[in-house]
């Protein structure tokens, strides 16, 4: 078809967003290399010799024999009851509030959470804020939905609330519909932040007084490397302002798809007006739901973190005895990212330079809305989840020779 009558019968969205990115999709940035044994420190994958092959296979076979009928059928809106109620019991004492299957419906993933949210709440022209910088898959999503996506800056503690409430304010005079504010207030992607009690507080205060929701991206709060979990923003909220975005996707596996919107009945209700797949894999749901049951979750995710914890700390002892004098960062609490500050060269200068050398990762420019390599050129996200040690090393290494080759 020639390009022309194609583009005359697109949709807004298809010739505004484009194809997106790697990272945009979840996968591993690729790059361009010759070098024979590149390492990816990109994506947020989860580490794989440690995913449960072993217990899950037992729950998929267990649900496809003992729930046949139920498992090889259609989903439904909402997900399994079963698997619903099995996220409410756990989800109630995260989240310190008392839930019931009613506050859940069941998902592809997050971002299938996310794009049903914006299917329920959005309207062409509206107003969503986002941190600066973001999740560029997330941004890309709301965008399209064909609304305005309004940055407000971040500081060591989240979401600058001073510069957010003359956002809101500035955007309201001239008449603009502001729907929600989406953060990631746990181990920010790609920051690795951890919004402070503080402001998420003042978080819920806004969202109650200036009637705009708030939605929660919860993807990496469990991975916390402390004892201590960090205040949920959804424990804050007495306003039923905040919906929270749950997944699987990094305390079991990516491949699985599972994820899920946490609200208030009423909006959960109205996202099921919204929904027209006709649900998700029902055996995975029933698989799911046999492992919660099994109580082997927890044990998982606690594991998780100490693995997690080891891998950060081990790859930035050695990026700073290998690459110190070009790197500055703030050693991330929880999650799967390092955002990396780097001295004497641009992210898409060094970006390139570490692609030659086998090593592979995302500009910073990225996660910005106009994803600008002019304008954004100071900082690089790195990924320590999916990396062996041996590999976390060795990109270090690989790291300061290609430093040292394009800066000295």
């Amino acid at each position: 078809m020639k390009e022309s009558i194609l583009k005359s019968k697109l949709s807004i969205s298809a010739l505004n967003i484009g194809a997106g990115t790697p990272t945009d999709a979840g996968m591993s940035f690729r790059g361009e290399t010759t070098h024979p044994n590149p390492i990816q420190i990109a994506g947020g994958i989860p580490d794989f010799p440690t995913l449960p092959v072993s217990d899950f296979t037992q729950m998929l076979e267990q649900a496809s024999l003992e729930e046949t009928e139920g498992s090889y059928n259609y989903g439904g809106w909402f997900g399994y009851d079963g698997l619903r109620e099995q996220i409410a019991k756990r989800q109630t004492v995260l989240d310190r509030k008392k839930l019931t299957l009613d506050n859940f419906i069941v998902h592809n993933g997050s971002s299938g959470a996310l794009e049903n949210i914006c299917k329920t709440l959005l309207d062409p022209k509206d107003v969503v804020i986002v941190e600066q910088p973001s999740y560029s898959g997330t941004v890309r999503a709301i965008r399209g939905f064909n609304c305005d996506v309004v940055e407000v800056k971040m500081n060591k503690d989240g979401i600058d609330i001073a510069e957010l409430k003359s956002t809101i304010s500035n955007l309201k005079n001239n008449g603009k519909n502001i729907k929600f504010i989406y953060t990631i207030p746990d181990f920010h992607n790609p920051t690795g932040i951890l919004t402070s009690d503080k402001v998420k507080t003042e978080l819920c205060k806004i969202a109650s007084s200036e009637d705009i929701f708030i939605v929660e991206d919860a993807t990496y709060s469990e991975l916390y490397f402390h004892e201590k979990q960090p205040t949920p923003l959804f424990s804050l909220d007495n306003s039923n302002k905040v919906i929270k975005l749950g997944t699987f996707s990094k305390i079991i596996s990516t491949g699985i798809r599972v994820g899920w919107i946490q609200a208030h009945e009423s909006i959960i209700q109205a996202c099921s007006q919204t929904r027209f797949d006709m649900g998700n894999s029902p055996l995975i749901h029933r698989a799911l739901s046999l492992y919660l049951s099994n109580d082997l979750l927890d044990d998982h995710v606690n594991e998780m973190r100490q693995i997690y914890r080891q891998k950060m700390e081990f790859f930035t002892e050695n990026l700073i005895n290998n690459c110190e004098p070009y790197v500055e960062f703030q050693k991330p609490t929880g999650g799967f990212f390092l955002w990396v500050s780097i001295k004497g060269v641009t992210n898409k200068e060094l970006r390139k330079a570490a692609s030659d050398d086998g090593v592979m990762f995302p500009s910073g420019s990225l996660f910005y809305i106009d994803k600008d390599e002019n304008k954004w050129t100071s900082h690089v996200r790195m990924a320590f989840s999916k990396s062996s040690l041996e590999e976390l090393k060795e990109a270090t290494e690989r790291l300061q020779k290609t430093f040292q080759r394009i800066v000295d």
